[in-house]
């Protein structure tokens, strides 16, 4: 990905995107084609090393490729915005202004390998908690059937992403004059919650 260093992120503020959005898009090359799967996953790491386990259903053959060709693209977007040249003060003074877009998005490189079946549980129940924390009824893997759950497990295949490389960019104005990004944080604290989001990077 290219990334001007205005853009930059640390390692640290791209894999904070990573866990707050959950969900992205696992892509692989073989054999001449390229496949993408998009995911809810969640992050995994330590001192040492952070890795992502995620599951594909097993009718979906993307997931044979783990074998072969392990090396991934793991892609995940924030949000993103347009960004009109008449909200800048400068296009008052030269008319020099072009439109562009604001973004914040994450790509993460790594290898894929296979969950054991012990790892599994793990990731379900985890997956699970994390997008059942703000829910006034939060649902629990063991509200259901055990037998039912043994059923839908074997309709799906567990995968980690061991991680080699997280690389983000969050493109929020930096690079216009203080004015001119002052005015875009504005209209978008005011905005759409794509737009809210990039606001919040401008802050």
């Amino acid at each position: 990905m290219y990334v001007p260093s205005a853009f930059n992120m640390t390692e640290l503020e791209a894999l904070d995107v990573v866990r707050n959005v959950g969900a992205g898009y696992f892509v692989t090359a073989h054999e001449g084609r390229i496949q993408s799967t998009f995911l809810p996953f969640i992050v995994q790491s330590s001192p040492d090393s952070v890795r992502i386990w995620a599951h594909f259903a097993k009718a979906n053959s993307h997931w044979k490729v783990v074998g072969d060709t392990p090396e991934c693209l793991l892609i995940v977007h924030l949000a993103d915005a347009y960004v009109s040249p008449s909200l800048y003060p400068s296009k008052r003074v030269d008319g020099k202004v072009v439109p562009t877009w604001n973004y914040v998005t994450v790509e993460v490189r790594g290898m894929l390998q296979m969950l054991t079946n012990t790892d599994e549980e793990a990731l379900l129940r985890a997956l699970t908690d994390l997008h059942e924390r703000n829910s006034a009824q939060p649902w629990a893997i063991s509200d259901a059937p055990g037998e039912f759950i043994d059923s839908q497990r074997k309709a799906i295949v567990s995968i980690e992403l061991a991680v080699s490389e997280i690389t983000g960019k969050a493109k929020a104005s930096q690079n216009r004059l203080p004015d001119d990004a002052a005015a875009v944080k504005a209209r978008f604290e005011a905005g759409s919650d794509a737009e809210q989001s990039i606001a919040d990077w401008m802050a």
